[in-house]
């Protein structure tokens, strides 16, 4: 609490205006404070030991140390799915309850995963490419498989891996899974086959990542999982860049065993100008868009602002990552 009001303090170093979530604080008397990166060694002592809610934008660390600061804090909302820049470890020990928004964008990610399938595969990238440069030649940009003969390999099969299987169903390809916390039969309702990781890799002539970025997954995807795949596959990245080891995909590329990529995540957001994937054909990059429509937008930031009003609030938390309930 500060000035006898509660408080909320958003560390967000991507929205510049927060008009909407500002009217949402106030209909309930609680007092907002913006923090930019710039201005967290300055702002630090001056608003985490009163805040009663923090809202942690995806990029912006919340570390332990800065955890280890909030005193009178009782939830941490993050607007988005991804939650490993918060410590959620150590927001438990300081009985901070951390809520994230999982299923906003599901519509939006897997339309722009099917988007960069059908993408990479007709190699429209490069046709554009050609065409611009004055060549027209429908033949040197090759090979084109028939789409409804190739094999998609799901790799986690969540809310948007699912949505991806759906929208596929109509163009006829067969569809895999490899997805250890959730159920065969799951995947079989949905026409999709459950198979082992060894043989997702081997079948897959598509192989589209959907899976967090933890411990466990970070540069899960290397050399050695991307030659198992089978010659002239294409991998798809709408999760996390860190999953997928960036030089090795390269490098298979170059080899020539790995015949594209589309990827919307990086390992490092953004890219450095000479980083080597830029100036490849056969990689189409675009810059962690998958999430975004005027719509989700919106619905994301109504539903972290409500996350974190319930948490200040002592209401229920249906998506914590840890506490439910919050202890007034």
């Amino acid at each position: 609490m500060r000035n006898g009001n509660k408080f909320v303090w958003i560390l967000d170093d991507e929205w510049h205006e927060h008009h909407l979530e500002r009217k949402l604080y106030q209909k309930h008397g609680i007092e907002v404070k913006i923090t930019r990166s710039e201005a967290l060694a300055e702002d630090l002592p001056l608003y985490a030991p009163f805040a009663d809610g923090v809202v942690a934008q995806v990029g912006f660390p919340c570390t332990a140390e800065l955890i280890e600061k909030l005193d009178s804090c009782k939830v941490i909302s993050i607007p988005g799915v991804g939650f490993n820049h918060v410590d959620v470890e150590a927001a438990s020990k300081k009985g901070i309850a951390v809520s994230t928004v999982p299923d906003y964008c599901a519509e939006e990610v897997s339309d722009h995963t099917l988007a960069l399938i059908l993408a990479v595969t007709r190699r429209l990238s490069a046709y554009n490419r050609k065409v611009r440069n004055g060549k027209w030649d429908p033949l040197d940009t090759q090979p084109i498989h028939r789409f409804s003969s190739r094999t998609v390999g799901l790799l986690g099969f969540g809310r948007i891996a699912r949505m991806v299987a759906e929208k596929l169903k109509p163009f006829g390809v067969r569809i895999l899974a490899h997805d250890e916390y959730v159920p065969e039969e799951t995947m079989r309702v949905l026409g999709v086959v459950p198979v082992s990781l060894d043989s997702l890799l081997e079948q897959s002539n598509i192989l589209s990542l959907h899976v967090p970025l933890t411990p466990e997954t970070r540069n899960s995807i290397n050399f050695q999982r991307l030659s198992q795949l089978p010659k002239g596959a294409f991998v798809i990245n709408t999760c996390r860049g860190g999953v997928l080891n960036e030089e090795d995909l390269r490098q298979l590329i170059i080899d020539g065993h790995i015949a594209g990529a589309g990827l919307d995540v990086l390992e490092i957001e953004p890219p450095a100008e000479d980083y080597p994937l830029l100036t490849m054909e056969e990689v189409l990059i675009t810059p962690h868009a998958s999430y975004f429509s005027e719509e989700s937008i919106h619905e994301l930031r109504t539903r972290t602002t409500k996350a974190a009003i319930d948490g200040v609030l002592g209401n229920e938390l249906p998506y914590a990552l840890n506490l439910k309930k919050i202890k007034i």
